[in-house]
């Protein structure tokens, strides 16, 4: 269902690929914390498994829209699901802007949908801003491991959306799938939607430790095929 390999749930799951392939073939006994350990690999994308005592099932969620409104957590969960041992199989990231329904006054919300071989996901419940130094540090180190790992496959929307949260996650992913997705080459090209790049988020990337400064350094670096 994954489409995935030993050697990447043995790495995402944090053990030897010989235990895994011991305990699938069925020579080895595990101990209750390494099969915890591949449970909650799988659960971080998607896979959940039933058992009432009479049936076992195991379930593929395609669909998510995490419920993680703290900006913190939610922005260790991207980080976890773009990260070199993630099991989702990265096809593209969508960045966004939407305007909140109630709060139309404040700073548009950023948002990814991340799509995956198996599995997309949409982070739009979050207060993703860069409305003052330590949210946009938030932000910056996001785009910042996206440029890292999947430079190639980012792209934009150039208009803010109305808020997405008040539709299901179903609706609401099909909608942005039916937009006209732009490669994002530089961060300025969406931030431009909504902000001002080179005035504002620049001030920032003159901060020494900040991540907007860590980001722009990132671009500036020769790219390697």
């Amino acid at each position: 269902m994954l489409e995935i390999k030993q050697k990447d749930l043995a790495r995402a799951a944090g053990i030897s690929l010989a235990t895994l392939n011991n305990i699938e073939r069925g020579v080895a006994d595990p101990r209750s914390s390494t099969l915890a350990a591949i449970e909650r690999a799988l659960g971080t994308v998607g896979i959940e498994v039933a058992d009432d005592g009479l049936t076992e099932e195991v379930c593929l969620h395609r669909l998510s829209r995490p419920s993680s409104y703290d900006t913190l957590f939610a922005s260790q969960r991207v980080l976890e699901t773009i990260g070199p041992t993630s099991l989702v199989r990265i096809r593209r990231i969508l960045f966004f802007a939407r305007i909140d329904a109630q709060d139309g006054a404040m700073a548009p919300r950023i948002c990814l949908l991340i799509e995956g071989r198996s599995r997309t996901v949409l982070f739009d419940l979050v207060d993703f801003t860069v409305e003052n130094d330590s949210r946009a540090a938030e932000v910056a180190g996001i785009m910042l491991a996206c440029y890292a790992f999947h430079r190639d496959r980012l792209y934009f929307l150039d208009r803010p959306l109305e808020d997405t949260t008040t539709a299901d996650v179903s609706e609401t992913v099909s909608r942005l799938m039916d937009m006209p997705w732009r490669r994002m080459e530089h961060p300025r090209d969406f931030f431009n939607v909504f902000d001002n790049w080179d005035g504002h988020l620049l001030n920032y990337a003159r901060r020494p430790g900040h991540p907007m400064r860590d980001l722009v350094a990132q671009l500036l670096k020769p790219r390697q095929d």
